[in-house]
């Protein structure tokens, strides 16, 4: 509750399901699948056919990342600035891992984003929370030194302790008491003191520190200051004494969100309003309000070139739920042309503020994707969600690729090494989108409806060979779209609300294509009852399957046991199943010695724990 806008897009979920062995099933039979996390060999990029660049400053510029991007889809920041060519140079993270996550998706996360900051030379800002349990924040910032670790000093640019804390007064979840701690008994200020120290300690002494204030916090002489409410100028105080110019002057600026903007007299019209704050001059709302961040951060330390960050400023299209102000009654404050305006201007933006000051250092367009706030969706992303393929700015109808049938609907899909295969929530739309967004990715292949809006989707490089399947299969090609003569009036196209929705459905269940070639060969059916047991020595997982083939539409009764523990003790799972007609078949899996079979095992055993969530009988 220490942030303003809670920083989670809606989006698909990035789970490769399967252990990491090799398989082979025949038609009809499915396995128990756990979420496998795998890291992403090759860059992503949205594609457009609208280019708004070239970006001015782009080592200054930088890109926040929303929760969703980190916690499901990692593996898919650009490399470059959308709608324009730019490389992507930083990015800020608000947290390293929430204790509401996937433990499971932890490192996985973590290797892509330091994977994308080796490859492309990246920094990041990183920032660790502040709230009323200490534990809490302890536990916050155990995994922002982990990470940092391993990120390395040089792609660290700087630490953000807290972030927009003067706004705790405005939540109802917040008691006063948590406010005097904060606050009047310095808790803050101790926390910023100890978690400084350790990050000095673990070698990044060189490395600035910062605590992220929103534009309310310059409201005071020279800074926000009020007891039992915020002490924002006690802290700064605090904190350039301690640290001198090592302390890094971070606002968050949104002229969307503007109290002050009115409508245009008699109208529900607002050009006044969007003549001021969806621009980038020097007389526009940004710049007019780093131009009074630095004269006050002058006044306060006596120097003029102390560090000065904008941490979030960005728009919102379509309109977030968020939005209070009057500028809600009128359309084109959160058209799509505004949008549109506003990112081409800032990217345009030489960082001139005016009146003869320095420029701030750095600047961070709020965010990668759209978010969640508090469950209130606001749509400040420069992408719509995690498994998209195209930029949010683009004609409308604006494909780079087409899909025509190559084969089916047969019983039958390729049979060359697949890319991905696994579930697709939302069918056909998700299955082409995760083929669109792998480089490597030729073909896909769609299995009829199963349950909840879940298909069995296959990507491969290739389709010279064919494998037998129950299901009736459709393939489908990827080409290049051919070029367009035609002249059109560029439209920005946007995420409706219900696009929205649908990928807020698909966050938990879709698993994205994984640009790593995934050693699993599975030609399965969707539904069926098993019996499967596994043993494990340390070196060495052997896994049978005993599979009773079923109807597609009757349900089998489904019995399960599982005993054992992990860490260096025997493990076996075991689950059995009344088929309501067919044979049985048995079919044996083995893999190779694994570096480490005891995540896998455990994983099954929380597969079988938690099968109504995970597996598919």
């Amino acid at each position: 509750f220490a942030r303003m806008r809670v920083r989670a897009a809606p989006s698909t979920a990035e789970l490769r399901f399967g252990p990491p062995l090799q398989m082979s099933l025949r038609p009809g039979r499915a396995l128990c699948f756990v979420p496998v996390f795998f890291t992403a060999s090759r860059a992503f990029q949205c594609s457009s056919d609208i280019s708004l660049g070239p970006t001015v400053s782009p080592v200054q510029k930088g890109i926040a990342l929303d929760d969703s991007s980190l916690r499901w889809c990692a593996s898919q920041i650009p490399r470059a600035w959308p709608n324009a060519g730019e490389s992507m140079t930083s990015i800020r993270l608000f947290k390293a891992w929430d204790a509401s996550w996937e433990e499971a998706g932890r490192e996985p996360a973590w290797d892509n984003l330091a994977a994308y900051v080796s490859n492309t030379g990246a920094k990041v800002l990183i920032g660790t929370q502040i709230t009323c349990s200490e534990s809490a924040d302890d536990q916050s910032w155990a995994w922002t030194k982990e990470l940092v670790q391993k990120l390395k000093p040089e792609h660290v640019m700087g630490l953000a302790i807290g972030n927009e804390l003067e706004l705790l007064q405005f939540k109802d979840a917040v008691p006063e008491s948590c406010l005097i701690a904060i606050w009047e008994q310095a808790y803050l200020w101790r926390k910023f003191q100890q978690y400084v120290s350790e990050f000095d300690a673990l070698g990044f002494s060189a490395v600035p520190v910062t605590s992220v204030f929103t534009g309310m916090g310059l409201g005071g002489n020279p800074f926000y200051e009020v007891p039992n409410k915020a002490r924002v100028g006690s802290l700064i105080r605090n904190a350039t004494d301690s640290y001198g110019a090592r302390f890094a002057f971070t606002w968050n600026f949104y002229p969307y969100f503007d109290g002050n903007m009115r409508l245009d007299a008699g109208s529900s019209s607002c050009d006044g309003a969007l003549s001021a704050a969806s621009c980038w001059g020097v007389n526009c709302v940004v710049p007019a309000q780093l131009r009074d961040a630095r004269t006050k951060a002058k006044a306060f330390t006596g120097r003029d070139n102390d560090i000065l960050w904008v941490g979030e400023t960005g728009w919102s299209t379509p309109a977030s739920s968020t939005l209070s102000t009057e500028m809600r009654n009128c359309p084109a404050w959160s058209s799509a042309e505004t949008f549109e305006r506003f990112y081409r201007e800032f990217l345009a933006w030489g960082l001139d503020i005016g009146g003869g000051l320095r420029p701030p250092d750095h600047v961070f367009w709020f965010t990668m994707r759209d978010s969640i706030n508090f469950g209130m969706e606001e749509h400040f992303g420069l992408i719509a969600n995690c498994n998209e393929p195209k930029c949010k700015v683009r004609t409308i109808g604006f494909e780079p690729y087409v899909y025509p049938l190559h084969s089916g609907p047969a019983q039958a899909s390729c049979g060359d090494q697949p890319l991905y295969n696994g579930w697709a929530h939302g069918g056909k739309a998700t299955c082409q989108n995760m083929c669109e967004i792998n480089e490597s990715c030729s073909f896909y292949g769609i299995w009829p409806h199963s349950h909840d809006n879940m298909h069995w989707c296959k990507l491969t490089a290739t389709c010279d060979t064919s494998t037998p399947d129950s299901l009736e299969v459709s393939t489908f090609k990827k080409q290049l779209a051919p070029t367009s003569t035609s002249s059109t009036t560029t439209t920005v196209a946007v995420a409706t609300a219900t696009e929205t929705a649908t990928t807020q459905e698909q966050q938990s269940t879709t698993a994205t294509s994984s640009a790593t070639t995934m050693t699993v060969s599975q030609t399965v059916s969707r539904t069926m009852t098993e019996t499967t047991t596994v043993t494990a020595t340390a070196d060495l997982a052997i896994l049978n399957v005993t599979s009773a083939s079923t109807s597609r539409s009757a349900p089998a009764t489904v019995t399960s046991t599982s005993t054992g523990t992990l860490d260096g003790e025997a493990t076996s799972v075991a689950a059995s199943s009344v088929a309501p007609s067919g044979g049985v078949e048995e079919v044996s899996l083995s893999s190779a010695p694994a570096r480490s079979v005891w995540p896998i095992l455990w994983l099954l055993t929380l597969c079988e724990a938690l099968r109504p969530v995970f597996c598919v009988v």
